[in-house]
Parts: structure tokens; sequence; C-alpha cells
């Protein structure tokens, strides 16, 4: 009797919740649509809207987008959303960067020739960054932006992999994204490991004793700055020994990695084809980097402010311009990650580390001592071939809105662009709770608020 008693308590409040959120569903409507090629859409389409000529693409390099909140934010405004998956989701060892235009494409194609839409704006949240801006290059500019002897991979201009005649979007919104992959490995990457232990040995007779980091270089060493309890306190001395050391060891993994696809191609490597790479303290594969070695994770003093007065949306819907300083909070706690395989080592193949988290440099966190173009996954090298509108957000309970002031200030080339930074909300658009100057339960419908008028305006819906 308990038994059926709990179950079917358990039904009716089943049906509560689905009819407590029944308006949303009835509203978007989403709809799976196989784009093929291992690609995944969702359609989210506006009731309030039946005939909609504006479209959003939202999709990243190897997140789950398809419920992404933009899904049904966008949609419940009266847009056309399609949320897309990659080829690669989930798998940052199967990605081959430059494949990923492609998957961009299919979505594109499929709003252009099955649902008419007139306008298509690409939303590239966090890694959708890099994603959408690297297509939006591509298709403005031809494979000519993606080859080049600079390039430490290149994409193909004919054949079944061919990037040529992509069809542009109408507009771009950059969601707190990241300045590429690649630039988030370089600054998570512990440069503390001897250069003797900085080997992949696995296998029968493996020997692989315990890490024994560099103590001048250990981001996790006290006597460096480091608070296990709170906010640390990296002097300027150790940041910049530490960034370059970095940008060193990163540079050797390129050599590395370039070295094993160059036996390969004569044939002189244990597989033809590709490879494994594990790069210890290197910061997790995951798209989010695990644990890295990052300084301004735990010193938050790094990466703090915006160098000049931005637009900053408070939580009453009114905007300021002023030095935005973040209002994250420091996490020590990425020491003990980064030290395990699971949360802090990069588990990737020689095509996924080359195409996707490798980028030459001399100084990890200087942005005139990184070769921006030296990869195709690079926000800051995109949007200089980018004429479309622009509209750069970042969330002010992070650390991408530094990036995003570069982004708007020294490499967008559109003469239609704008940055606002949103108070209080974190990486994932939403509010923190317990961040200073609260609350900020307000902010995520601002948001999504300001990004549909910002659209409907340009565009129409």
């Amino acid at each position: 009797m308990k038994t059926k008693t709990f179950s079917l308590a358990v039904v009716i409040l089943g049906l509560m919740l689905v009819h407590a959120t029944s308006p949303v569903f009835s509203q978007t409507r989403p709809e799976y649509i196989p784009l093929g090629g291992g690609v995944k859409g969702v359609l989210y389409r506006p009731d309030s809207n039946p005939a909609p000529q504006v479209a959003v693409i939202i999709i990243h390099r190897t997140s789950n987008y398809l419920q992404h909140a933009g899904c049904t934010q966008l949609s419940q405004r009266g847009l056309l959303v399609l949320c897309m998956n990659s080829r690669f989701d989930n798998n940052e060892a199967l990605v081959n960067w430059e494949l990923i235009a492609l998957d961009v494409k299919r979505g594109v194609d499929y709003l252009k020739t099955t649902q008419k839409i007139s306008k298509i704006v690409l939303f590239g949240h966090s890694g959708g960054g890099p994603t959408t801006t690297y297509y939006q290059a591509v298709a403005q500019k031809g494979p000519s932006y993606c080859q080049g002897p600079n390039k430490i991979t290149q994409c193909a201009s004919t054949g079944a992999n061919s990037v040529a005649g992509l069809t542009p979007a109408d507009g771009i919104i950059l969601a707190d994204a990241h300045p590429g992959n690649t630039v988030n490995a370089l600054r998570a990457i512990n440069p503390s490991v001897r250069e003797g232990q900085d080997k992949e040995v696995v296998g029968v007779n493996a020997d692989n004793g315990p890490i024994d980091p560099v103590k001048r270089l250990d981001p996790f060493d006290p006597a460096n700055g480091y608070n296990p309890n709170g906010d640390s306190n990296y002097s300027q001395k150790f940041q910049r020994s530490y960034t370059a050391a970095q940008s060193d060891r990163m540079n050797d993994w390129i050599n590395q990695a370039l070295h094993i696809r160059a036996l390969m191609a004569q044939g002189l490597w244990r597989f033809p084809d590709n490879d494994s790479i594990i790069i210890a303290r290197g910061g997790g594969s995951q798209a989010g980097g695990g644990d890295g070695a990052n300084l301004f994770v735990p010193d938050v003093d790094i990466l703090c402010c915006t160098a000049n007065p931005q637009k900053l949306l408070k939580n009453d819907g009114s905007i300021v311009t002023e030095i935005v300083k973040s209002v994250r909070l420091p996490n020590p706690a990425v020491a003990e990650g980064n030290e395990e395989f699971d949360g802090g080592t990069k588990n990737l193949t020689v095509t996924s580390f080359l195409s996707a988290n490798a980028i030459r440099s001399t100084d990890s966190m200087d942005y005139a001592q990184i070769d921006w173009c030296s990869t195709n996954n690079s926000t800051p090298c995109a949007l200089q071939n980018i004429t479309v509108p622009i509209l750069v957000t970042a969330m002010g309970a992070h650390y991408f809105h530094v990036d995003a002031e570069q982004f708007y200030q020294n490499y967008s080339v559109s003469t239609d662009k704008e940055l606002v930074i949103f108070a209080g909300l974190t990486h994932g658009i939403t509010p923190c709770t317990t961040c200073p100057g609260g609350p900020y339960t307000n902010q995520a419908t601002n948001y999504w608020n300001y990004l549909f008028n910002w659209i409907s305006t340009r565009f129409g819906t």
C-alpha cells in the first residue's frame, strides 16, 4: 500500500510539473532536426510570430547547446532559434577544428533553404565565440582566411572538406566569448612541470613517478602568493615569469606535435593518421577547461577590470559607463584538481591539440605577445575579418569581460559594434548569489531583453 501511495504521489507531482512548465514548451515547440554529418539541431519556433524572418543559431565547439537558455529565451520573445551540437559534441579529443565551419554551414543552409529565413544571427556563448566568428570570417573572406604558412593547421579549399562558398550570417552576438580554446589552454597550462617529466609514457613497462614541480613556478605554492583559503596574491615578478613560462611549455608541445605529424606523413610513426597527446597539469579536456593553472582563478586582482570605461548594465536596468571591475570570487580549490588525471590533464590527439588547443606566443597574458592568427581557433583573428553588426556582451561575475573589451576596441572592424557588460551575471548567464554588490535577480531577464532589442532593431523578427 505504501508503494502504491508513493507511486501515485509521484505521478501527480509529475503532472503538476508538466502543467506548470507547459506554457514554456507550448510556446517554443522544440523540434529535433537531424542535420546530417553527425550534426544535431533543435528548432524552437515562436508562437507569437508564426512567420519569422529572423533566426538565431546557437552552437559551441563541444558543449551540448540543444537546450541552451537562449533557445527558449529568444524564441519566447519572437525569434526562430536553431540550437545545434557540432559533430564533436562532448568529446574534445575528436575535434578537427577547421571542419566545424561545415557544421555551422548545415544550420545556415537549413534555415535558408528549408525555413526560408532572410536574416541569420550567430550567437556565440563561451566557446561558441570562436566557433561562430571562425565560420563568419571564412564566409566573408573565403578559405584564404584559414590558410597560410603561419597556420599551425589549415582548412581545405577543395574536396569533401572544403570550406569554400559558405553563406555569411547577417550579425553576431558574442556572449562572454573567450578568445579561443587555444588561448584558454595556454593560460591554463602549468609551467612548473619539469621538462623531464613532461612526457607521455603509457603502456607496457610504463614508469611514471609523481610530478615534482619547479618551486619558483609553482602557482599553488604559498611562497609564490597562493592562498588555499581565500584570494591569492601573486607578485608582478612572479606573474611575468609564470606567463612567459606558460608560453614556453605550450611552444614545446606544439613543436613535439608538429614533429609527430611530420613523421606520420613520412610513414615513420607508429600510426599513419593520428596519436594521443597527454599533457599533465594542462587543464582538463572538457569544455570549460577543468582545473587549470590560470593565475586569475585564485587571484581575482588579475583580469579584474576593463582598461577603459565601458557600458555596465545594472540590476535595475540602468546603464552606466565606468571602469568595470569583476565581482567574481576566487577559487583556490583548482590546486587539487590540477594534479589529477581527470580534471587537470589534457587528453587529446595530435589533431585536436594542434587544431583547437595550440597557439604560438611568448607570453600567455600579453595580447601583443600572442600570435593570434597562428591558429584558426581565435576570436581576435576572426574579428579582424568580419564586417557585419556585432554585439559583444560580457558577464560581470567572470573574467572574460577583459577579453571582450579587447574584441570591441582593438580587433573588431565592424562599423556597427557595441560592448555591454552585465553586472553580477556568471559565465553561465545566471545571477551570482554570493558575489558582492547584489542582488542581481533581474539580470538574466535584462540580458535576454537587451539581446532581443538589439536583434529586432537591426533585422526585425
